[in-house]
């Protein structure tokens, strides 16, 4: 019922989940998967993983097939941890990549590795963007990451970092340094575009309004690596009640916790989010 509810209650997500299925798929068929250009993520590693069973095993598999494999674990570990509404979106998104990809044959469209490695990795990217900007991810790396900063905060871009680093090292001793060069171009694109669309390490400025601040403040501290600046003397012009503000920088990547975090304890609090253009200061962006 819980998933039937998202299908009928979030059909912008949902149709950002298929168009990220669409973009990949076009991307990986069309341009980096014929040129054994490696895009970032659990994605990559399913392209490397085809390449490498092909290459020494003489077994044909698809990049659709591994892409999903991989992405079951992660799934039942975001459905236990992130939330059944993450996990249903993320999920349409990683089944629709892999149905696109399935029915999308392995076409190249150009023979120029520089070009298959910048227009993949922007369609990759354009994909991703638009479903993180709604709020769920495309499964992946991106799911350890969103779990390690919910449980330990910090270095979050680790994960995807060290992933993207074992992809490309085992492509370059297997497959030439020249490819694997290609790759890191592709994933750079892909990155770059997924900046500009959701922008993740954008800074912002949230002021949280609650009767509950210390009860949020704790809970935050356990979750996010972030200070927190508490107002316990504000009182409404129009109620005249006593109310207490709290108020930090975060980054974008960072807000899905807050705002889970708050409507848990507080329903009726009240978030003001707003830019922030610099910072002067001590500020990690892990």
């Amino acid at each position: 019922m819980a998933a039937l509810a998202i299908f009928k209650g979030y059909p912008k997500q949902i149709l950002a989940a298929v168009f990220y299925g669409i973009t990949s798929a076009m991307g990986i068929q069309l341009l980096l998967q014929p040129s054994k250009i490696y895009t970032s993520g659990v994605m990559g590693a399913s392209q490397l993983l085809v390449n490498l069973l092909d290459k020494f095993v003489h077994l044909s598999t698809e990049v659709y097939f591994w892409y999903f494999l991989l992405n079951v674990p992660l799934i039942i570990l975001s459905w236990k941890k992130l939330g059944k509404k993450f996990t249903v979106l993320s999920l349409i998104s990683i089944v629709s990549a892999s149905v696109f990809i399935l029915f999308i044959p392995l076409h190249p469209i150009t023979n120029d590795p520089m070009l298959a490695s910048i227009f993949g990795g922007a369609m990759v990217g354009v994909g991703s963007g638009v479903c993180f900007r709604y709020g769920f991810s495309t499964g992946g790396t991106d799911i350890i990451a969103l779990i390690i900063q919910k449980s330990r905060g910090g270095t979050v871009g680790q994960v995807g970092f060290t992933v993207n680093a074992i992809i490309i090292v085992i492509a370059g001793m297997v497959f030439g340094w020249e490819l694997a060069l290609y790759s890191m171009v592709s994933i750079f694109i892909t990155n770059i575009v997924i900046d500009r669309m959701y922008i993740q390490q954008q800074k912002i400025t949230v002021v949280i309004y609650s009767h509950s601040i210390d009860e949020i403040s704790k809970e935050l501290l356990k979750t996010l690596n972030r200070g927190i600046t508490m107002d316990y003397n504000l009182t409404g012009a129009y109620s005249g009640e006593q109310i207490g503000s709290m108020t930090m920088v975060v980054t974008k990547f960072q807000l899905f916790f807050i705002k889970q975090t708050v409507q848990k304890i507080d329903p009726n609090a009240f978030i003001n989010i707003q830019p922030t253009i610099g910072i002067m200061g001590k500020f990690s962006d892990n």
